[in-house]
């Protein structure tokens, strides 16, 4: 670059101030405009290579290199952005609008720190540790993608896309439109953007449909994302070539279940079944529980296109409207799920449980079964509350019968090892056929029935990892640590101002807090507070055991047609059965599962986003109709500014501005715990039951605001009329108070 060096000395001056572009220009005397055009081009690239940085008030100079720092910034709906450091233990800095750059949601970013002006002008009341840190975005070190999603707009005279992420709050400018008509869903390459005082441009690359039409909405969530539901075809025709035969081959070392007596338990509209159970009396005593999980590594070979795409997808998508499989339907309906009254290659774990429901031993195989029946939780649920309606068949019935019982043993001893038992509500969500919410709920998903199969299939977990760990050979496992300081210090605060007399610090206190709260008006918000001082749990290399589930081994084994990592377990299991190595390092095992660590917190957080969109689509709806509706609600969080109410019915969160409460000047206490009136008298607390209405339901941002219901119909304060007194010069009639205009 022509003026690099130029520019880089000059900087380093001792005597060089800030400049802006022209002054710079002009001291090194660029004066042509062809000249001008190319020191522009190289001060834009100096930028965004990081050797020099936009400054205040657009101007420029060198960076600060210790005093910048690199990770990922969240730009909020509500205006500024968060920098996260990628360096552990560094504080999240704030970042105003004007500091943001050129930086998109979710990019790397490297950010100079500096002190607030506001702060700064204070600096004789205030000592320097107190002024309140802020920064500017130095550099986009890289793009989070190079592709959006949004809303397609006409003018006369160009053309531009809304996009829908709720902190993209640019505008992108697009050429050719390819004739797509207005307010249509569209897929947008971004070009490339260096300078935020000119437009961000893109090209679009794939029409969605009308934003009204149904489906879209979710549609649009997998194209923002860069995930394309449908299977590329040469992975549909791989998976149409495997034959789901039971050749002499596929036979070969496998155990013959096909007389056991085996069937699932599923959800009602499940498609594909992967695990079957089967138990019998053992015969040293107890019994023989058989988990038995579809063989999905036989017909899915590593270096195979349908392998190569299953660990791009690195799981199943659950969305509100249908589910982005990790395998083709092909396979996983057809050859791999453990359908009624058909062989089927399985991986079966054996387990002997002694009769107090203790697992004595355990053994793991390749095996062929032959199902005898298809259960559902409800069926099953039925038979347990009593019900002569269930409709399952004598054979399984009698099974079930020993089952039941058994694995309620199984459970009780698992929480008596400190296994933490709490409920997390789900919402289900029914659409009409036009995409819209015609039912919302929590889900009533039969809960003992779906316990019973939870627990076999924890068992299985648990054996499959010890024979992991037995091996000595790298493996993959399912960890979860425990909170840290700062979370169980949380915890405790937050359980205390509900009232409940715990500060856990362990798994058993954690139960017995989860106990005290049981069938008290905070039991709902007690959970909570406690879920979400968890730390996520993941894939690793390393076993360092299960915190909430407490087993010091534990794996992913049961499920394979939907999540990667049991994939690749089945693979290292087979291995170690066979006596030979698998041709895989511990380095590439430690790559699939941060990998597939990814995966499945995008899966996560699209699943949290398609019922987010289509709730607020329903309360949008009736904020709109003409009667106003009050709801029940919990307050789960006390912010600077309000509180934080959920609906239980639907897991709506809104907030409760202490603003629109106008019986009382609130304020939220030092422990964010507690919304006290200026005289200290506490008025509301985390946990507290409240009736509320829908205030505001912003669709673009994705929040919604709520009023306390005796706020909605306050009576309007009688307008007072002026006092009219006679001018005493005219006789006539004058308004006192109202002043004359000075001329």
């Amino acid at each position: 670059m022509g003026f690099e060096k130029q520019l880089l000395q000059f900087m380093a001056s001792p005597s060089y101030h800030p400049m802006k572009q022209h002054e710079l220009a002009r001291a090194l005397n660029v004066d042509s405009k062809g000249r001008r055009a190319e020191f522009r081009h190289d001060l834009y690239d100096m930028e965004q290579s990081g050797k020099v940085v936009r400054l205040r008030k657009n101007r420029w100079g060198l960076p600060e290199a210790g005093n910048q720092s690199a990770g990922i910034i969240k730009i909020m709906a509500n205006g500024g952005a968060l920098f996260i450091p990628e360096q552990e233990g560094e504080s999240e800095i704030y970042i105003s609008d004007r500091n943001t750059g050129v930086a998109l949601p979710n990019d790397k970013v490297s950010i100079e720190v500096f002190h607030s002006e506001y702060a700064a002008r204070k600096r004789e009341r205030r000592s320097q540790s107190d002024l309140r840190a802020e920064g500017r975005v130095v550099q986009v070190l890289e793009r989070a993608g190079n592709q959006t999603v949004g809303v397609l707009k006409h003018t006369p005279y160009y053309s531009y896309v809304v996009p829908d992420a709720p902190g993209f709050k640019h505008d992108v400018r697009v050429d050719d439109t390819k004739d797509i008509p207005q307010n249509h869903k569209v897929l947008v390459k971004l070009n490339k953007w260096i300078d935020p005082f000119k437009p961000l441009t893109g090209s679009v690359l794939e029409d969605l449909g009308s934003m009204d039409a149904p489906g879209v909405d979710v549609d649009s969530l997998l194209r923002d994302a860069g995930i394309v539901e449908a299977f590329p075809k040469e992975v549909v025709d791989e998976a149409n070539r495997i034959s789901g035969e039971i050749t002499p081959e596929r036979m070969e070392g496998r155990r013959d279940l096909r007389d056991a007596v085996t069937f699932t338990i599923d959800p009602e509209t499940a498609q594909d079944y992967d695990d079957a159970v089967s138990l019998e009396p053992h015969p040293d005593s107890g019994w023989l529980l058989s988990v038995h999980i579809a063989d999905v590594s036989t017909y899915v070979q590593p270096g195979t296109l349908i392998d190569k795409e299953a660990f791009k997808r690195g799981n199943s998508i659950y969305l509100v409207d249908r589910a982005v499989m990790m395998l083709p339907r092909e396979l996983t309906t057809k050859v791999c799920s453990l359908n009624p009254k058909n062989d089927h290659l399985t991986h079966s774990i054996e387990l002997h449980i002694s009769p107090e429901g203790k697992m004595l031993g355990y053994k793991s195989f390749a095996s062929v079964i032959h199902s005898k029946a298809r259960l559902t939780y409800t069926q099953v649920q039925k038979f347990i509350d009593g019900q002569a309606d269930h409709g399952i068949p004598d054979i399984a019935l009698q099974r079930l019968e020993n089952l039941i019982p058994l694995v309620r043993k199984i459970r009780t001893l698992r929480v008596a090892n400190g296994s933490v038992e709490i409920n997390t509500p789900e919402i289900e969500i029914k659409l009409n056929d036009r995409g819209k919410v015609e039912k919302m709920m929590p889900r009533s998903e039969s809960k003992e029935a779906y316990q019973l199969i939870e627990d076999c299939m924890l068992l299985a977990n648990r054996a499959v990892a010890e024979i992991l760990i037995r091996s000595g050979k790298p493996a993959i496992y399912r960890v979860h640590d425990e909170p840290d300081e700062e979370q169980w210090a949380s915890m405790g605060m937050e359980l205390q101002a509900l009232g409940i007399s715990a500060l856990p610090q362990s798994r058993q206190e954690i139960n017995q807090a989860v106990k005290l709260a049981s069938g008290t008006a905070v039991e709902y918000t007690a959970n909570l507070a406690i879920l979400r001082n968890f730390k996520r749990a993941e894939y690793s290399v390393t076993q360092i055991g299960h915190f909430g589930l407490a087993f010091d081994d534990y794996t992913h084994f049961t499920s394979p047609i939907r999540r990667y990592p049991d994939l690749l377990v089945h693979r290292l299991l087979k291995a170690i059965e066979q006596g030979r190595e698998l041709q895989i390092s511990g380095e590439q095992i430690e790559s699939i599962a941060l990998h597939c660590n990814e995966t499945e917190r995008k899966a996560d957080e699209l699943e949290r986003q398609s019922i987010e969109k289509k709730r607020m689509e329903y309360y949008s709806d009736l904020l709109n109709a003409a009667q106003t509706q009050t709801f029940k609600g919990y307050i789960v969080s006390i912010k600077g500014k309000g509180m934080i109410v959920e609906l239980p019915g639907s897991l709506q969160r809104g907030m409760v501005t202490f603003a629109s409460i106008t019986s009382d000047w609130l304020e939220a206490n030092k422990d964010m715990t507690q919304a006290k009136t200026r005289g200290g008298k506490v008025r509301f607390t985390i946990g507290d039951e409240v009736e509320v209405a829908l205030a505001k339901v912003d669709t673009a941002r994705g929040f919604v605001d709520f009023v306390l219901a005796d706020q909605v119909a306050q009576p309007r304060r009688r307008e007072r009329k002026p006092r009219i007194q006679p001018d005493l010069k005219t006789g006539q009639p004058r308004h006192r108070g109202k002043r004359r205009r000075r001329r």
